[in-house]
């Protein structure tokens, strides 16, 4: 088996030095993080068809992409991240991934829309379990400088999920229709469940901090609430995360609609442009804000709030641009704006909380955002689309991802208040 952590207390960075066993498990948890995201991404690019099948409303469609999916994704992601503060995360992680690889099987199945919402809310149920555990383990394998790189490459499987669901949607769909499409992205996860409980042990928790303090629930949460940059960069991450999922989920429609691509079109322009795009901001910005941090801590904070706030006009040129070329090109520099501050954004979590509420804080601020951007943005999209639609026709789509590039900038502007208090705010939770 593989050992993720000595077990021992390693005190300091001079003891966590790069290892061949770390490094695979990094990259073993951003596999699995990738197939989260290809699993949640692969409906997006198959609302079409299913709208089609279905004779379904872009608000009945947006209600399945967003809330139905991440009602019980936020709900049950809290309490299970408790789990994860106390027992054996590599487990959880196991068994999340076998369980909402099985319910995106089922989504193939679907014969109605009750039994296609429910494989959906199956879906969320499992992914509620495996970020917050993946996070909690990679922060007791790396140290605090070195998590905004370490966090980065995991933030990757945001993006390289993204890039398979789009290519993987569009193709299969084209040639062996939507139901085939979930059975291949659904069926690798249940492999990759095995592969990870047969190699991966448990690390040490704690093992990258001094001292290690288990605290019940109520204490946890209040001093999570005391952290001041936690707050505020929780609502500046709801406002970024609600751009990165309505572009998700309307991005396909947009290039049906607005420019006319076949399905297969629509997997290569949307998953390499946006995909594989989102994964060198990403990348790039856990290795950039890994080295300009160490000096000043606030620079956590400042690089994505400059990304961020660069994100909304650049996408709302990819909007209104009737040039094809342009908006390829605006699509491709804002998924790589958006993506680079993931890397930063989960390391500050897991660093201005203490080893005992780790999971805890990534659960809150990745499900509180997710309920936020996943669960409003592609439903209020949906419905904006319906209202407009007697206006705009097709084009209403273009109209109503606009919100997408205000919210990208407002959550800058948080960034920017939150790195304010974040030095402070670390030496209290260290």
């Amino acid at each position: 088996m593989v050992d993720v952590a000595p077990q021992v207390a390693l005190p300091n960075e001079a003891t966590a030095r790069p290892s061949i066993r770390r490094y695979y498990v990094l990259a073993l948890l951003t596999i699995i993080y990738a197939l989260n995201f290809l699993d949640r991404t692969i409906f997006n690019v198959l609302i079409e068809p299913i709208k089609k099948e279905f004779a379904l409303s872009d608000t009945t469609m947006g209600l399945l992409a967003g809330f139905g999916f991440v009602l019980f994704y936020s709900v049950l992601g809290i309490p299970i991240a408790r789990i994860a503060d106390r027992f054996n995360r590599r487990n959880i992680v196991a068994i999340a991934l076998a369980f909402w690889s099985a319910m995106t099987v089922l989504c193939g199945m679907a014969s109605s829309v009750a039994t296609l919402a429910l494989a959906r809310i199956g879906v969320g149920i499992g992914e509620s379990g495996g970020t917050p555990a993946s996070q909690s383990i990679i922060a007791d394998i790396f140290s605090k400088n070195e998590r905004p790189r370490a966090l980065g490459i995991y933030a990757i499987g945001t993006y390289l999920g993204v890039f398979l669901g789009y290519f993987i949607g569009g193709y299969v769909n084209q040639y062996y229709g939507w139901r085939m499409a979930f059975y291949v992205a659904g069926l690798p996860g249940l492999a990759l469940a095995a592969v990870l409980w047969l190699t991966v042990s448990e690390p040490k928790r704690g093992a990258m901090a001094e001292t290690f303090t288990p605290e019940p629930i109520g204490p946890t949460l209040a001093f999570l609430a005391s952290q001041r940059t936690f707050i505020i960069l929780l609502v500046g991450f709801c406002l970024t995360t609600y751009t990165n999922y309505t572009t998700s989920a309307w991005i396909p429609p947009f290039l049906a609609r607005v420019h006319h691509l076949s399905s297969a079109e629509i997997g290569t322009y949307a998953g390499t442009f946006k995909g594989l795009c989102g994964i060198a901001g990403t990348l790039l910005g856990g290795i950039v804000v890994a080295g300009i941090s160490r000096r000043d801590d606030r620079w956590k904070l400042w690089a994505p709030a400059i990304t961020s706030g660069l994100a909304g006009p650049v996408f709302a040129l990819c909007m209104l641009t009737p040039d094809f070329t342009i908006m390829v090109a605006t699509l491709a520099a804002t998924s790589f704006l958006v993506g680079f501050q993931l890397g930063p954004i989960f390391a500050i979590a897991q660093t201005v909380a203490k080893p005992s509420m780790r999971a805890l804080a990534s659960a809150i601020m990745l499900l509180t955002a997710a309920g936020f951007g996943q669960g409003i943005g592609p439903l209020a999209v949906g419905m904006l689309n319906d209202a407009l639609k007697n206006d705009f026709g097709a084009q209403a789509v273009r109209y109503s991802l606009l919100s997408a590039a205000v919210t990208s900038t407002v959550g800058a502007l948080l960034f920017i208040w939150a790195a304010r208090s974040i030095r402070g705010d670390i030496q209290r939770a260290s």
